[in-house]
């Protein structure tokens, strides 16, 4: 599935398979999941960082994905059918919080393509992100160990933005190997 939706749309996938249960276990490793209100996945596609947050999120918090690419949005629903998908771009994040009732969000986890979406791309969205998030909110996403201009552009543009930025040490056990950043507001 992944490999066909890849060919045909890259910047909608963004992967040739599915995210390892190592990576998605640090994907949500600094989320507080006791006090966090309101949770947003971006880019959810088959849902493998979708379980983890819904395994330990609190009964009281919110949760919802924004997934622009229908296919993987109704797999997702068949696969968690009582979980919450935005069919849209996440560019349109503060638009789908203010249809809610939501002013803030306490924490974006991210399976977003970045090395794949051009500069201004990666700049609108991380705006969008960064407003959207409570001061002393989070944002968690992940890049493949592969060289890439455009990862490279994407990690200043994290510093820029948010006050905080940290990186994971490698997860091996993933294909292609990655890392998370955690980024704080």
């Amino acid at each position: 599935m992944f490999i066909t939706h890849y060919i045909k749309a890259p910047k909608q996938t963004g992967a040739v398979c599915s995210s390892s249960k190592k990576l998605s276990c640090m994907m949500i490793k600094n989320i507080d999941f006791a006090n966090a209100k309101n949770i947003v996945e971006i880019g959810p596609g088959t849902g493998a960082f979708t379980k983890e947050i819904l395994n330990r999120k609190n009964d009281n918090s919110y949760f919802f994905a924004v997934e622009i690419n229908q296919n993987m949005a109704n797999k997702l629903k068949k696969e968690f059918p009582n979980m919450d998908i935005e069919v849209q771009n996440a560019l349109n994040l503060k638009e789908i919080l203010r249809s809610k009732g939501i002013d803030k969000i306490d924490n974006v986890v991210s399976g977003i393509p970045w090395a794949l979406l051009n500069v201004r791309e990666q700049l609108s969205l991380l705006k969008t992100i960064y407003d959207s998030l409570n001061t002393g909110g989070h944002f968690n996403t992940f890049a493949y160990v592969l060289p890439n201009a455009r990862a490279n552009v994407f990690r200043k543009l994290l510093h820029r933005f948010f006050e905080e930025v940290h990186m994971s040490k490698i997860i091996w056990q993933n294909i292609p190997p990655a890392f998370v950043y955690y980024c704080k507001k």
